[in-house]
């Protein structure tokens, strides 16, 4: 098996449109273990880290993985401030901003966290609902994107879903959600 690259040599392995530009914003040691990441509207890359991936899914509230924010404070295109904004996760496989805070895929649950005090660390954590398989945490449900329509579009493997959802009961094995 390959030894993975460092992160600048693998920059050099890549290939972007003409006129674009790849540049490494942050890596470990500074993160770990990253399974899904998004930027947000200042420019800062939100990171879902991942200890407990894949086999060792913690009870709610006792997880090892976490969100960390990467901030670049001085404008070199590289991140020098990195701060928690939730913890105590398990396995969260996407996110996805809206309202004013993050949706968070973790199975079984759709997770609502939000800032309301302005120190970058999450007051809320709300379980919007619940239900996604945790057979197998390499088909959970994944890719959060807020789409066109407003609505958040994600993709689920075979572990499915089987839960309640606006109060309607629902149940679907595998696709885009």
């Amino acid at each position: 098996m390959q030894k993975p690259l460092a992160p600048e040599q693998s920059l050099t392995r890549m290939v972007v449109p003409r006129g674009f530009k790849i540049s490494l914003v942050t890596s470990e040691p500074d993160v770990k273990k990253p399974i899904c990441m998004a930027f947000d509207e200042r420019g800062r890359l939100w990171v879902a880290e991942t200890f407990d991936y894949p086999n060792n899914m913690q009870p709610p509230g006792q997880g090892h993985d976490r969100i960390t924010i990467c901030e670049d404070t001085d404008g070199d295109g590289k991140a020098d401030k990195f701060t928690v904004f939730a913890d105590k996760l398990s396995i969260p496989t996407g996110m996805c901003f809206a309202n004013g805070g993050v949706v968070v895929a973790q199975a079984p649950d759709t997770l609502f966290l939000k800032d309301t005090d302005g120190d970058d660390k999450a007051d809320v954590r709300k379980v919007l609902f619940t239900g996604w398989g945790t057979r197998d945490t390499h088909a959970g449900p994944s890719h959060l994107c807020y789409g066109s329509d407003n609505w958040i579009w994600g993709t689920v493997g075979y572990s499915g879903f089987e839960g309640t959802v606006g109060g309607k009961p629902m149940r679907f094995s595998q696709g885009i959600f």
